[in-house]
């Protein structure tokens, strides 16, 4: 008879991947180096996650809902912030810490990747841009932004955002970046909007 996944457990374990694979990042990752930091059994990982892909994914899911939450936390304190406030936001949460911006560098890195290297499918490293695209497109179509200005405005700022990000990883120099990303988002705070 199968072992039952202990849940707690697993949510915990699972947080913990999140950050060994921050820390570590996608490519080359192998089970029994990852166990052995993080203080189980291969046997463990497997138990609770299956295979290694498998794991990866559920790790990847794990780091958008965090984020997610993270946002919805800003939301709640400040429900009308605009698209624009809400990046600049995401900017001091990203370059607060080492670890924030390991985690979306994560979820750069599965998007990035040849699946011949991470073994993800084309719909989980799609969704490592595609879920904030549409969350940012949604949310310019709240401000009254029409639909097909909102399609692409949505995908130029994701492309900028996420570039940024990139050249913050390689070169640290946030004083810079700070400052393309105002420009950027001068531009999305000017786009023509319908009263709602």
């Amino acid at each position: 008879m199968a072992r039952l996944v202990d849940v707690d457990h697993r949510a915990e374990l699972l947080d913990a991947v999140v950050g060994y694979l921050a820390q570590h990042g996608l490519a080359n990752v192998s089970l029994r180096p990852m166990a052995h930091e993080l203080g189980v059994s291969v046997n463990a990982l497997v138990h609770h996650f299956g295979s290694k892909d498998d794991l990866i994914v559920a790790a990847l899911r794990r780091s958008e809902t965090v984020q997610q939450d993270v946002e919805s936390q800003w939301l709640e304190r400040r429900a009308h912030l605009s698209q624009a406030d809400l990046l600049r936001a995401w900017w001091r949460w990203i370059t607060a810490s080492p670890q924030n911006l390991a985690v979306v560098r994560l979820g750069i890195e599965a998007a990035a990747l040849d699946a011949t290297v991470t073994g993800l499918p084309r719909q989980v490293r799609g969704d490592q841009i595609g879920i904030w695209r549409s969350n940012i497109e949604q949310r310019l179509l709240d401000e009254g932004v029409p639909p097909s200005t909102a399609t692409i405005e949505a995908s130029l700022a994701k492309a900028m955002f996420t570039g940024l990000v990139v050249d913050l990883l390689a070169t640290g120099q946030r004083a810079r970046l700070g400052k393309a990303l105002e420009l950027g988002l001068e531009r999305l705070e000017q786009l023509e909007r319908t009263p709602n």
